[in-house]
């Protein structure tokens, strides 16, 4: 009797095999298309050069791997981060889609997470994030932090809460986090670093009262 493991494993194979004559398959069939079509509006010569240019084209996305991007995808990543600082006993508190309020023992922060759109570069004058420059970026952040600030908590509370906003971008910077102002702005692995590694200025109790006061501002 057949070994049941050699067939099911001649089986793939011979799937693998299939679906790779397949997609060769097909993808002759769309360079010959565009061959033709190219020759039906010029000449004969430009549908031999479309279609071999779709051919090649073919090959470098079966030979040629993928780039890896120097950041994980915006959701995935996002998640991973927030969890690493709630295992550091940070209260994780959600502003809106993108935007997050983290306060904890080194103090709390504003948290940007919307890389996509935070793509950091040189300008000649300044530094830009996206399409506008780095300082109107931090200075439209620390507003909306004073904002939080009023309400994060109690009213009798001796000491206020200092909310620091944290631009999170994708990029090449002269230092692993830059100071602007008020703001830091920093690739995401590096600003949860960051938070990480300041001294402990918050117990426990203080933590959920602020918290707690960005939540009751967020229910109105």
């Amino acid at each position: 009797m057949a070994d049941s493991r050699s067939i099911g494993g001649s089986a793939a194979v011979s799937g693998a095999n299939g679906a790779m004559w397949a997609r060769l398959a097909v993808r002759a069939l769309v360079s010959c298309s565009a061959g033709v079509m190219a020759a039906g509006f010029f000449d004969w010569r430009a549908g031999a050069l479309v279609a071999g240019l779709t051919a090649f084209s073919f090959v470098l996305l079966t030979v040629v791997p993928a780039p890896r991007t120097s950041w994980l995808p915006a959701l995935y990543g996002r998640h991973r981060l927030l969890c690493e600082l709630r295992r550091h006993g940070y209260r994780v508190v959600p502003d809106d889609a993108s935007r997050y309020l983290v306060v904890g023992p080194g103090g709390g922060y504003l948290l940007d997470t919307r890389v996509w759109q935070h793509a950091v570069s040189r300008g000649p004058r300044d530094w830009r994030i996206g399409e506008r420059p780095a300082s109107r970026v931090v200075d439209r952040m620390v507003e909306y932090a004073t904002r939080l600030e009023q309400a994060a908590g109690p009213p009798d509370r001796a000491t206020a809460l200092r909310i620091v906003p944290v631009i999170m971008v994708v990029g090449r910077l002269p230092e692993p986090v830059m100071r602007a102002g008020r703001g830091i702005i920093a690739r995401p692995r590096d600003a949860v670093r960051y938070l990480l590694q300041q001294p402990e200025i918050l117990e426990p109790v203080e933590i959920e009262e602020f918290a707690d006061g960005v939540e009751r501002l967020r229910a109105r």
